[in-house]
């Protein structure tokens, strides 16, 4: 069978609402047969985790990422931090495993590829859509588990799906691509004819081919109940275009 390339984000592990579970085996066999495989960001989730702790988190998410890095040594995996695990702690422990698995590695901002760039796509929600601004925020917005009584709030949304509807209403197609389109022209990408396809998540709002600009954007929604959640095969044609130190996080 040839090899596929795939990008996948959001799967808000460990939280209550994540349906992770349901699309667990197709992730894995997925990745058993991939060439590049990227993990773009909120993989797990530290603000609304249910275990005991911020730690106990780490661990377990260390765990199954080693697993599933281990398990593959002929896919490349490739991990961009999101808004919701972008957890200090863990960055670190990213590092380690990059030291111990050649066939890993981790950006906090975006990874390109040839024609295609993937991120996770927290920018859009910035006035400043810069990687400064970027690490300034999620900086302020350390990750700390969140209070029972917002879980409550929050799976009333999600059995009403206001979460749903709150989601599509707030972030319009085309205002979302636009937004990525700055954020990365202000990253000295060249979106003029080199990039052809953008991969990103963040929003929960799936896209499929929505051409802007010339560009294709693509957003395979979030592993959430009552959300609609796709793995988006890429298309690559190219090398992974090497970052300089000034791009990770201080």
């Amino acid at each position: 069978m040839e090899s596929m390339d795939w990008f996948l984000s959001d799967l808000h592990m460990f939280s209550r609402r994540s349906i992770y579970h349901e699309h667990e085996d197709e992730i894995l066999s997925r990745a058993a047969e991939a060439r590049v495989f990227v993990l773009g960001g909120d993989i797990v989730d530290f603000s609304w985790t249910t275990l005991p702790s911020v730690e106990a988190t780490i661990d377990a998410s260390m765990q199954w990422l080693t697993d599933l890095v281990e398990s593959n040594r002929n896919c490349q995996f490739h991990y961009l931090l999101g808004n919701h695990d972008c957890h200090a702690d863990f960055v670190s422990r990213l590092g380690d495993v990059a030291e111990a698995n050649e066939n890993f590695h981790w950006e906090p901002y975006f990874l390109r590829i040839g024609s295609a760039v993937m991120l996770h796509g927290d920018a859009v929600h910035l006035k400043q859509r810069t990687n400064l601004a970027l690490a300034t925020q999620r900086n302020r917005k350390h990750q700390f588990k969140q209070p029972e009584y917002r879980h409550q709030i929050y799976e009333m949304a999600i059995r009403s799906r206001l979460h749903a509807v709150v989601g599509k209403l707030a972030n319009p197609r085309r205002v979302v691509a636009g937004r990525i389109w700055d954020y990365l022209t202000n990253e000295k990408v060249d979106m003029g004819s080199s990039v052809q396809n953008v991969y990103f998540g963040h929003t929960h709002v799936p896209m499929s081919d929505y051409a802007f600009r010339g560009i294709h954007f693509h957003n395979g929604g979030a592993s959430i109940s009552g959300l609609k959640f796709n793995m988006l095969p890429m298309k690559l044609d190219g090398q992974c275009q090497p970052f300089a130190d000034t791009s990770r996080l201080a």
